[in-house]
């Protein structure tokens, strides 16, 4: 029989070993994909412990295997074990894949023998044997996959929506609410920049637009720490220069304005994950995480380029390729906007007038052909009359049209606002 007990072992230890991993666990294999009958017990403890928003450890799952009833061959001494054999929780993805794929090849194999069976069936037409192995092939993949209906079918729900404000949550610019009318549920946003153009401030300033609706705006820092990011937070908040900020060189009249940023802050329901080496399968768990507690606003990843595979025999173009498809699949998921920041080529800088193309997005291909916007940020300050602005090339719009947008830039506020007659650089 195809299954691999280290996989499952260690998929249980690290969900038990780390409470926080047990749903990148079972978002991947779920209790019935477990071979070994004590090992499917255990997965479905832990799943209802998670349910209940607690932290499985081996206490709680024996705790729970007792409230269901259950006594699992191994032993409860068994549940300390599993824990021993991990050395970190860190790959419990990885190993939930490994339990997961042997299921599926598990389910493969008996809907094998069941083709078999049914073209043995001299007495069935020929017809109607393809029917049933097509229904047992069906069988292996998810609900979700086998999921078929008629478009009309749907149709009047979409008609209905059609005289209801879109779901959408619009940004702090008027010049860009115009373009793309706001941050959309289930799209994703690449905003494309090359280094120090504004583009953590870019995804900072749309995090709180969508932490003041209410909702979490979940914030994914590969660059910044998160105290860092809260001195960004509190130059744009309470308009205090970032480099007293950054220095630790406030004035007497700084503090008044760091303690309405401060108040300010506390009141947003923002979240963010400094994990530097974070992976797709880390930022999923961030948002499920949050999700169980409140309804989740946006994601936000600064940035794509930093990004760590988790296996290191791939190139970053695949990196790049899968990351992109996750982030595609959370949208959808969670219902949310994800706005993902990349850092561009330096081809943008080698022209004339500096102007960057979507071209010029780094390992691009993926990006660009999932993406549902993509804005391309950009200053010239050689030129005196566009000098403290920040062009917007909305280079890609799969809901509207395409252009360009200038907006005023207070660099040393980490602020994008609209510009404003009579609006001078560093006012």
């Amino acid at each position: 029989m195809i299954w691999d007990r280290d996989a499952e072992q260690s998929a249980l230890g690290a969900a038990m070993l780390d409470g926080k991993r047990a749903w990148d666990v079972l978002d991947v294999a779920a209790p019935r994909d477990f071979y070994d009958t004590g090992h499917e017990l255990i997965a479905e403890a832990i799943r209802r412990i998670a349910v209940r928003n607690a932290l499985p450890d081996p206490v709680l799952v024996g705790d729970e295997l007792r409230e269901m009833g259950a006594t699992i061959h191994q032993g409860h001494a068994y549940l300390h074990e599993l824990t021993s054999l991990v050395p970190t929780a860190a790959n419990a993805g990885y190993y939930a894949e490994m339990v997961a794929e042997a299921a599926q090849r598990r389910r493969l194999g008996v809907a094998a023998d069941a083709v078999l069976k049914i073209a043995e069936d001299a007495s069935t037409p020929p017809e109607e044997c393809i029917e049933q192995a097509r229904a047992a092939i069906d069988s292996v993949l998810s609900p979700s996959a086998s999921d078929a209906h008629l478009v009309g079918s749907t149709i009047d729900g979409l008609i209905a929506s059609l005289a209801e404000v879109p779901e959408m949550v619009p940004t702090r610019w008027r010049d860009i609410n115009a373009l793309i009318g706001g941050l959309r549920p289930g799209a994703v946003y690449i905003v494309g920049a090359r280094p120090a153009t504004g583009k953590t401030a870019f995804g900072l300033n749309l995090a709180v637009d969508v932490a003041r609706t209410g909702k979490v705006a979940a914030f994914v820092s590969l660059e910044m720490s998160e105290p860092e990011l809260q001195k960004r937070l509190i130059a744009a908040e309470g308009q205090v220069r970032l480099e007293r900020l950054v220095n630790n060189v406030l004035e007497d009249d700084d503090w008044p304005r760091v303690q309405s940023a401060r108040e300010s802050i506390m009141n947003l329901p923002m979240a963010v994950d400094d994990n530097a080496g974070a992976t797709v399968a880390t930022i999923r768990g961030f948002v499920r995480s949050l999700s169980r507690r409140q309804d989740v606003g946006c994601l936000v990843v600064d940035y794509v380029q930093l990004l760590q595979g988790s296996d290191p025999s791939k190139s970053r173009q695949q990196v790049v390729g899968e990351f992109s498809r996750a982030m595609k699949l959370i949208a959808k998921e969670f219902h949310i906007p994800v706005i993902v920041l990349s850092q561009l080529n330096r081809k943008s800088e080698e022209r004339m007038d500096k102007r960057p193309s979507i071209a010029d997005l780094r390992e691009s291909g993926d990006l660009e052909q999932d993406a549902d916007v993509v804005l391309l940020l950009w200053r010239d300050d050689r030129d005196e009359a566009t000098r403290g602005e920040v062009g917007v090339i909305v280079a890609k719009n799969r809901h509207g049209t395409t252009s360009d947008v200038s907006l005023a830039w207070r660099g040393h506020y980490q602020r994008m606002d609209d510009l404003a007659r009579g609006w001078e650089p560093g006012a």
